[in-house]
């Protein structure tokens, strides 16, 4: 059977199988346009598309049908054009003056970013970001492997092999570089590079949750389907859930001082951190989903136009992306408006939302009602709701959790901590005061605690053009010490004294 597939007026005949839902036969086509974070189940509601005569419908809960016509919204397309963090503020490895171009690439769960360097300078020469061509699979790496799982790895692989080579091929265009490049360095979590290499993560989804490869290793462009890159090196890993992504961004925020005590927090839908030096480093991994995303919030939606970005208690005031009105929340906006409602008094310390009549007067008017649950009105049409509350409550309290054991298994007060470092895409936007204020991160720590960007894509431009760089990160995969959290004795408990909103620390 045949259906039509309209994306920006454009339209795209597709065959499709009987039986296969809107959303799998998208997959299936290599079109990556709808954002399904719940993983095609039919829970968050966000791969809406309008069919002909049917009128609005969730892609992975409809069957296609022959001659049926698909239009994709333009809320769908946004994702699209999502603020991405691009570039870090870290100094790269000086480069080993070698010939023609070299890459690097972050493989970001949400996010690729893509850079095409000069191999004799170290130059940058151009960049380039997209959303996760693999995001109609799920929002989340456990998304990704129960995908890989029911028979999708070799549609996952192909569709992020496919997406790197267009985006390595536009900056070859950009830059007027045509010339074949000659590494190409690759960082992301475990998951991803698996992924990315064509090996079945299922394994880190059980317990032991263990890989089947740690890479820090290269691999011919060949061999991977990158026949423009000569060769490809994929960053080493740690564990199943602390990957190329995290021993990179060590290798960018340590160069400079390796003997200072780094706190490096990498607040994503998996929250991963790391604390020591050069010497020895402790992490460990939780699982955050992705509630700090926004992905299953009732008005979450990527860092794109429209999108609530921040928002002050003071003059009551929010920011959108854009300059456009307000249509959705993004991660960042989300942090913001937590600390604004716990400091508005509508929350008790449970967070749960307050009765009109036990809050100010003058903030009983952002109280209200949203698909039959309480929430707090931030615009006209935006609103933050019970449900959302408690799933920030929980990504929180896993996360808080998690930063309170490292700390406390790598026998570290927050005295003897050097800096504390936010990285990542989504650590990029955070204000650091709203982390605090929620009890993300100790308030203690915020005079040392400082945004560093994508520390992952520069780390990942340093293993291209050093062989030096690339060395300090199998030194630093062998120096790390991983905990395991979801065997921890001390976890559960933890977790439950981080999911209150007192204030206190426990």
């Amino acid at each position: 059977m045949q259906i039509e597939v309209i994306i920006e007026k454009k339209s795209h005949k597709l065959d499709a199988e009987e039986g296969k839902t809107i959303l799998e036969t998208l997959q299936e086509h290599g079109i990556h346009v709808l954002t399904a974070p719940c993983g095609g189940r039919g829970r968050c509601g966000k791969c809406t598309v309008e069919v002909e005569h049917m009128g609005e419908v969730l892609a992975c809960m409809t069957k296609v049908t022959d001659g049926m016509r698909i239009t994709i919204p333009k809320v769908q397309l946004r994702a699209q054009k999502s603020k991405i963090a691009e570039n870090g503020t870290v100094t790269h490895y000086p480069a080993d003056d070698g010939e023609g171009l070299d890459a690097a690439c972050d493989i970001g769960t949400t996010t690729v970013v893509c850079h095409l360097i000069d191999g004799k300078t170290g130059e940058k020469l151009a960049t380039v970001s997209e959303p996760s061509a693999q995001r109609s699979f799920g929002a989340d790496v456990l998304s990704r492997i129960q995908a890989a799982e029911a028979g999708k790895l070799e549609i996952l692989k192909e569709q992020i092999i496919f997406q790197i080579a267009q985006m390595l091929r536009t900056l070859q265009k950009k830059t007027g570089r045509g010339e074949q490049i000659q590494r190409l360095a690759v960082v992301g979590n475990t998951v991803m590079c698996h992924l990315f290499a064509g090996i079945s993560p299922v394994s880190i989804g059980v317990t032991p949750f263990m890989p089947q490869e740690f890479f820090g290793k290269e691999y011919t462009g060949e061999q991977l389907g990158l026949t423009d890159c000569r060769s490809v090196y994929i960053a080493p890993a740690v564990a199943g859930f602390v990957g190329g992504d995290i021993t990179s961004d060590l290798l960018a925020v340590m160069q400079k001082k390796p003997k200072d005590k780094v706190l490096l927090l990498d607040i994503g839908t998996n929250g991963e951190m790391a604390v020591g030096n050069e010497d020895q480093i402790y992490c460990c991994a939780t699982a955050v989903g992705s509630a700090f995303e926004g992905a299953e919030m009732a008005m979450g939606m990527p860092a794109a136009a429209g999108a609530i970005s921040h928002v002050w208690l003071d003059q009551r005031r929010i920011r959108v992306i854009g300059d456009e009105e307000a249509c959705g929340i993004c991660g960042s906006g989300l942090i913001d408006a937590l600390a604004v409602i716990l400091e508005m008094g509508l929350l008790d310390h449970t967070g749960l939302l307050k009765q009109k009549q036990s809050v100010s007067v003058a903030y009983r008017k952002y109280l209200g009602e949203y698909a039959g649950q309480p929430c707090v009105w931030l615009a006209h049409k935006v609103c933050v709701t019970q449900e959302d509350i408690r799933g920030l409550q929980l990504a929180k309290a896993a996360f808080a959790a998690g930063m309170r054991i490292l700390l406390q298994d790598s026998h570290t007060s927050y005295e003897q901590l050097d800096h504390v470092i936010l990285a990542g895409g989504f650590g990029s936007y955070l204000k650091k005061e709203s982390a605090a204020a929620i009890g993300l991160i100790p308030k203690e720590l915020l005079p040392i605690t400082d945004s560093v960007g994508n520390a992952a894509g520069e780390g990942a431009v340093s293993a291209a053009i050093s062989k030096k760089a690339r060395e300090q990160l199998s030194i630093i995969q062998k120096s790390m010490h991983y905990i395991e959290l979801s065997t921890h004795p001390d976890f559960s408990q933890e977790y439950m004294n981080q999911m209150d909103f007192d204030g206190s620390e426990r």
